[in-house]
């Protein structure tokens, strides 16, 4: 069996041309199991071919369209025809693409004329698709430069791939993403601006040597809105200033500057500081939940071991009734009666004897738990709240999606396992991209920068 395949391209005013492309044969006696159908090396010279006779037929008929001058309808003279490489999903393509001298209609005007122009370089300007920059930046905020750089020869008939490539074609996506956002906002700036959610988080990653620092942060979270949520993540020590990113974000979910942000995050003074410094205004920063009841958990396994300590001289009662109480306490925003009831813990276990040994080491575990949660309340004191009426009417009270943010973003490709160090401007890039490969915004926004 041979098979051949012919591509016809029928242009705009009628004209066909058909092109031959390579032919297959599968000898019917000599076809085996690994034989049946098209195999990747075929499939790749194929896709190739096709790219290739598609890609000449659309430049040239680019060109014919551009020779006409849109002004005075008059056909554009060729200066020269200069060679061009194409780099696409299907292969990297050296042609030879026409300069048009410019028409003099606009003389009348003053206009500045210029040198000739290429037609070409307007649709490639970096010299290479849109689909195949989108897909690198999609597998380098996916898997190391280097993985993703493989990943593609392996499936695609493309050139062949250099991890610097797709970490440079990485970058300036990361920096097109704030472009894009900016211009969104611009289109719908009377839009009513919902009440806004910002969950944080942070990981940390290791640093290249020459930054003299041993570990970067990563701040990742998600934006959530009552109709749309997003994810981000930035690095506070890139060159970019994050709290300009981290804005741009807000903006992006429809918030007008003037309503109040709320923020959730584990008592980090950075995070909320960062997201005040972005929002310039009103923040009301709450307490994550889920550490708080962490470290009453930890009172309260402390209080048990006092109780089942051999020769236990005090009253169970009176330890065992606290640490139960307090957690209700502090869900219900009665901080004051949280914080007298730790202290009655502290100081029930100082009257204890101390001539037993485990009794001796049993309290000084519950005063040290109890201690630890007196010092994380008081210094979030401005930020607990009635956690069960937040609860009961649908509010977040923690900071769980920003938790799993730091998985997705930071951790996956970023983590201490993966061996790798990162400098604090390539550890921004790749948490801004990453994030809108996680969200579905890298597809969108990248189709319009190429219109």
């Amino acid at each position: 069996m041979d098979v051949r395949i012919i591509v016809e391209t029928t242009f705009e005013n009628g004209t066909k041309r058909s092109h031959r492309l390579d032919s297959i044969s599968r000898p019917a006696r000599q076809v085996g199991p690994e034989n049946f159908g098209l195999m990747m090396k075929d499939s790749q010279s194929l896709l190739c071919g096709i790219q290739e006779a598609v890609l000449r037929d659309q430049i040239e008929e680019i060109s014919e369209v551009s020779r006409i001058c849109p002004d005075c309808n008059k056909v554009r003279a060729i200066h020269d025809y200069r060679p061009r490489v194409v780099d696409t999903l299907f292969g990297r393509f050296r042609i030879k693409a026409p300069r048009m001298r410019r028409c003099a209609c606009n003389a009348k005007s003053k206009v500045v004329l210029g040198g000739p122009f290429s037609p070409l370089a307007h649709v490639f300007p970096d010299r290479s698709t849109p689909e195949l920059q989108r897909l690198q930046a999609e597998l380098g905020a996916r898997h190391s430069f280097r993985e993703a750089a493989r990943i593609m020869e392996t499936f695609l008939p493309c050139a062949r791939q250099m991890n610097t490539t797709v970490r440079n074609r990485l970058g300036k996506i990361a920096q097109d993403i704030s472009g894009i956002d900016r211009a969104e906002r611009a289109v719908d700036e009377d839009a009513t601006s919902p009440p806004l959610t910002v969950f944080l988080d942070g990981a940390h990653i290791r640093c290249r040597p020459e930054y003299q620092r041993r570990h970067l942060d990563v701040v990742v979270g998600k934006i959530e809105s009552p109709n749309m949520s997003r994810r981000f993540g930035l690095v506070q020590q890139a060159p970019r200033s994050p709290a300009k990113q981290l804005r741009q974000a807000l903006i992006s979910q429809g918030w007008d500057g003037r309503r109040p942000v709320t923020v959730i995050s584990d008592g980090e003074p950075a995070l909320p500081n960062l997201v005040h410094r972005a929002v310039q205004g009103s923040v009301r920063h709450i307490l994550d939940w889920w550490h708080i009841s962490m470290r009453v958990q930890h009172v309260e396994n402390a209080v048990k071991g006092l109780l089942q300590a051999e020769n236990f001289p005090g009253i169970s009662e009176l330890f065992q009734r606290p640490a139960e109480t307090l957690r209700w306490n502090l869900w219900h925003g009665k901080i004051q009666t949280a914080g007298t009831l730790i202290q009655c813990l502290m100081v029930d276990c100082s009257r204890l004897s101390k001539d037993d040994l485990a009794v001796r080491d049993a309290t000084a575990r519950v005063q040290a738990r109890c201690r630890e949660l007196y010092t994380y309340l008081a210094n979030n004191m401005g930020n607990l709240t009635d956690y069960g009426w937040r609860h009961r009417n649908g509010f977040p009270i923690s900071s769980s999606r920003a938790e799993g943010c730091v998985d997705d973003i930071g951790n996956t490709r970023m983590g201490k396992r993966r061996r790798m160090r990162w400098s604090p401007k390539g550890a921004h890039q790749v948490a801004v991209t990453r994030a809108a490969v996680l969200d579905g915004r890298l597809s969108v926004s990248f189709h319009k920068i190429a219109a």
